[in-house]
């Protein structure tokens, strides 16, 4: 089977039709899924889907960098662990709204926001998911001034090989979505990085594969992002269908 490793199935793009996006995600094979939270409601709704269908959806909860802008406290995370999250985040650093002006104290407010998260991933031992647009540096900044390493994945990977090895060395996978189907500089990377580092999202209801590029994004689209990646390392469909399944489980004890 394949997991989703990062599908927002919270999100209002879903609420129509959430049991048919089920249903075809089932028919491709894809059978469980990951869904992240990406500020205080939306890991609440992550987790009331976890609750609701307990065989195949798992949550996290965390707070995007952008949420900064509304002050949340991430500390209720703590009264929302039970046996159905598995991860926190999103949270990370997103420096691209920032592009052509300095905004260090903005900047600064992200990585408090980070860390936070950071420490409760540890505290609980759970690996978290972490978002990082133009901001490489700090966040292995942040990571490296922590007391641990906690384990986790870079979602939707989309720098250069000479942070990839970063990511690597201090232990952690990268997530591949849609995009790597039409965007050359990630395919151009692929090839270089082990299927066993490697985990497979949709980030639905974004980032679309090609040849469905500009509509809704969902987990019935997995196996695209798979045969993508086969195709730039050489191997089988099936070898990368194995592998990242089993760096999921491994990554985030699903049941």
């Amino acid at each position: 089977m394949f997991i989703d490793t990062h599908c927002h199935l919270n999100f209002k793009d879903y609420a129509i039709d959430l049991p048919m996006v089920l249903g075809n995600a089932k028919k491709a094979n894809v059978k469980k899924f990951l869904v992240p939270g990406a500020g205080i409601s939306t890991s609440r709704s992550a987790l009331q889907l976890a609750h609701a269908y307990t065989d195949n959806i798992k949550a996290s909860l965390g707070c995007h960098p952008y949420e900064t802008n509304n002050f949340p406290d991430v500390s209720i995370f703590e009264t929302m662990i039970d046996r159905s999250v598995v991860a926190i985040g999103e949270c990370g650093l997103d420096y691209h709204v920032y592009k052509g002006f300095d905004a260090v104290g903005k900047k600064d407010e992200q990585k408090h926001l980070f860390e936070a998260q950071l420490r409760i991933a540890l505290k609980h031992k759970l690996p978290v998911i972490i978002h990082c647009r133009d901001a490489y540096d700090d966040i292995f900044s942040v990571l490296d001034g922590l007391p641990s390493l906690p384990q986790g994945v870079f979602h939707c990977f989309s720098s250069g090989l000479a942070d990839y090895r970063e990511v690597e060395r201090r232990g952690f996978f990268v997530g591949f979505d849609g995009n790597i189907t039409y965007a050359k500089q990630l395919q151009t990377i692929i090839p270089d990085i082990p299927l066993e580092k490697i985990l497979l999202e949709t980030d639905g209801p974004y980032l679309t594969p090609v040849p469905y590029r500009g509509t809704r994004n969902e987990p019935k689209y997995i196996p695209l992002i798979a045969k993508e990646i086969a195709k730039l390392q050489h191997t089988d469909v099936t070898v990368v269908e194995e592998k990242t399944t089993r760096n999921a489980l491994q990554l985030f004890h699903f049941s």
